[in-house]
């Protein structure tokens, strides 16, 4: 079931971008849950047999939810600016933003450096990638660093496109997914696109955490009705870094065993690990506070809940920094976006002819 906007003038409105799969799955169950009709759910997601899908599995289990697709590649900033101009069309509000959709560029594991972590810090390897061989030096198309591209600056630019209806809603949320691999040491502020990272994901994470909760500042100055959160949806057995489905399925078994012997977090599924996420999105405001993170975990048996953790290694002058950038690739963006895809392509045109030169011996 659709509405058109008129009819979604007193209906909640939650935009969550991946979200056929994984944590972007679970916000979309717990929300139907919790909000059941009065919530019209956008599914903000890349390909559209995948959204179907996923939509028809949602609809299964909740026969009488309103569920809109409308597609995006939030690592293509064209892309997101039209996402955003169909919602502007279609909506005259939005009450939540769950910029939850993102990518871990993995090559391979490093199998030497897995039997020394679990030997060393078991719990640490099943939390963390130290073990993950991540791509280094990675650009998308518009020539920005590809992670940090979609896991940061395409929610960036949704962000801000969108700050208005959020407003309009009179208490918009805007939900950060982060990681528990998230730290200060993994991010640079010289390096803020991971370029040169070795863990261009965590550094992205930490970089969520950053604009999450710097954005506040904006928003009070500004007056806007708008708070933004960071999350961790803790561990969850998914395909985000495209790894073998071996790999995948045993890595999961032993996920299960972790928490069976109460490390708590270990989730595995979206559905637990989308807990904090809707969280801080139904919260009274007065009941949470945006200088945490909070956290998705599980006791032994599989119940979720909801911890926050002070993030006491947070710069807010490394955030201001970090947001300025933002902000000035995004309006070059916007004042010129078919200079910028031009740049772009001449960009990607370069790299490939790069990549085609014969090597010199």
């Amino acid at each position: 079931m659709t509405l058109d906007k008129e009819e979604t003038s007193t209906s909640k409105v939650a935009i969550i971008t991946g979200a056929n799969a994984g944590v972007g799955y679970g916000i979309c169950q717990r929300l139907l849950e919790l909000e059941g009709d009065s919530m019209t759910i956008v599914m903000a997601c890349r390909s559209q047999t995948r959204a179907s899908n996923a939509r028809q599995k949602l609809l299964a289990q909740f026969p009488y939810a309103t569920i809109d697709i409308i597609l995006v590649d939030i690592g293509d900033v064209l892309s997101v600016l039209e996402f955003c101009h169909q919602i502007r069309e279609k909506y005259n509000h939005v009450n939540y933003l769950f910029c939850n959709a993102g990518i871990l560029s993995a090559l391979g594991i490093k199998w030497s450096r897995l039997f020394f972590y679990f030997l060393k810090d078991p719990v640490g390897l099943m939390e963390r990638s130290d073990a993950t061989i991540q791509a280094m030096g990675e650009l998308n198309p518009d020539g920005m660093g590809r992670v940090f591209a979609c896991n940061v600056f395409g929610h960036y630019v949704m962000m801000r496109e969108l700050e208005q209806l959020l407003s309009n809603s009179g208490d918009g949320r805007v939900i950060w997914t982060s990681s528990i691999t998230a730290e200060k040491a993994s991010f640079d502020i010289e390096d803020w696109q991971g370029l040169k990272s070795l863990v261009p994901y965590e550094a992205s994470k930490w970089a969520c955490d950053l604009v999450a909760i710097a954005t506040n500042d904006r928003f009070i100055q500004e007056g806007l009705n708008v708070v933004s959160f960071t999350t961790s949806p803790g561990v969850v057995a998914s395909n985000i870094g495209s790894l073998p489905t071996w790999i995948i399925k045993a890595r999961t078994l032993i996920h299960y065993l972790f928490r069976l012997c109460g490390v708590t977090s270990q989730n595995i599924t979206g559905y637990n690990g989308a807990i904090a996420d809707v969280f801080v999105a139904l919260q009274p405001l007065a009941a949470v506070n945006y200088w945490f993170r909070y956290c998705s975990l599980s006791n032994r048996w599989g119940k979720a809940y909801v911890e926050a953790q002070a993030l006491e290694e947070y710069d807010p002058e490394i955030a201001e920094k970090l947001l300025q950038k933002c902000e000035l690739a995004y309006q070059a963006w916007k004042k010129n976006p078919k200079k910028k895809m031009e740049e772009a392509q001449e960009h990607e045109a370069h790299q490939a002819d790069s990549e085609n030169l014969p090597l010199l011996s």
